[in-house]
């Protein structure tokens, strides 16, 4: 009878540590859940607080694009609530779909891309004559696009 208190003992010490290290795997996962899903939140309330628009004007081609030196420029206004990084690594620029590796970009009326502000963003493409041109804007989480007809 001594050897089955024994073996129930056995059992109970290691239902235990088994319970112990279960506990202490959930806890550490949770732990990391729950930091995932505020880096998430913060991610999002960034992308939220984010908006721009492009302002340029489709019925002025001659001023987006410059066939002579095939310049592309688009304007684009910060129309959200918070500062967007405006460096050439922090927006992306796509023309008919192809992503554009040479980006210039300058924030007009100020030194950064702030509330209210227009960003110039300028790259050098080969588009054809009067073909639609369709560009794409993204910066932190938020896109925009533009359509215009190049000039013949």
């Amino acid at each position: 009878m001594a050897s089955v208190s024994s073996a129930h003992l056995v059992l109970f010490i290691a239902a235990i540590l088994f319970s112990a290290a279960l506990a202490g795997t959930l806890t550490e996962s949770a732990n990391s859940l729950g930091a995932s899903i505020e880096d998430a939140a913060d991610a999002d309330a960034t992308r939220t607080a984010t908006a721009f628009q492009i302002v340029s004007d489709d019925d002025a081609p001659s001023a987006v694009y410059d066939a002579d030196t095939e310049t592309l420029t688009v304007l684009v206004k910060n129309t959200g609530d918070t500062t967007i990084p405006s460096q050439p690594d922090d927006v992306t620029l796509l023309v008919d779909g192809a992503y554009q590796t040479d980006t210039q970009t300058t924030a007009l009326d100020d030194d950064r891309w702030r509330p209210g502000t227009v960003l110039r963003v300028r790259t050098n493409v080969t588009l054809a004559p009067d073909t639609e041109t369709r560009v794409v804007v993204d910066a932190s989480g938020h896109r925009d696009y533009f359509v215009f007809t190049t000039p013949a």
